[in-house]
């Protein structure tokens, strides 16, 4: 139940940046430098929300499998962002070549808002994580039907020595 809590929230505010940061960067192509817009626009935000929605897929796989793996996870994830951004940059500046200079500004721009959101949203997954680890802890700790062992002696206990 918390992990499709999290999924649903993730892919809210995830649909969320990427149409608002679409619509805001496509005003200032349009309005302001519309001789710098590239017909490739279009795929940068649909780049960064399919990943996004890798990502969140791939957290739930692994949270399934066990906690211990969400931080692996995520450094994975960051760093198969990095080498496939990396090459959409060198794709597009070698094959497609239209205003290269506007594409790598737009995309680097999308890449760091991203960045910033998928960083900040797992940051406060991790910590909630760690909130309901320490609550279950807790709860296990003192409700449990465990009884415990007795501080000092009972009277039944038989005294060896004298």
């Amino acid at each position: 139940m918390f992990l499709l809590t999290v999924k649903k929230k993730f892919i809210r505010e995830l649909t969320a940046i990427s149409v608002i940061l679409t619509v805001m960067v496509a005003l200032i192509y349009h309005v302001f430098i519309p001789e710098r817009y590239f017909l490739w626009f279009p795929a940068i935000p649909v780049f960064f929300y399919l990943f996004g929605l890798f990502y969140i897929y791939m957290f739930a796989f692994n949270y399934r499998l066990g906690l211990d793996k969400i931080a692996m996870t995520y450094l994975v994830c960051k760093a198969l962002k990095f080498i496939l951004s990396a090459l959409v940059l060198v794709f597009y500046g070698f094959v497609v070549g239209h205003e290269v200079i506007a594409f790598f500004v737009t995309f680097l721009s999308f890449y760091f808002a991203f960045l910033i959101f998928e960083t900040r949203f797992f940051l406060r997954f991790e910590a909630k994580l760690k909130l309901r680890k320490q609550a279950d802890n807790e709860k296990n700790t003192v409700h449990s039907d465990i009884p415990s062992s007795s501080v000092g002696h009972s009277g039944n206990v038989k005294r060896s020595g004298k």
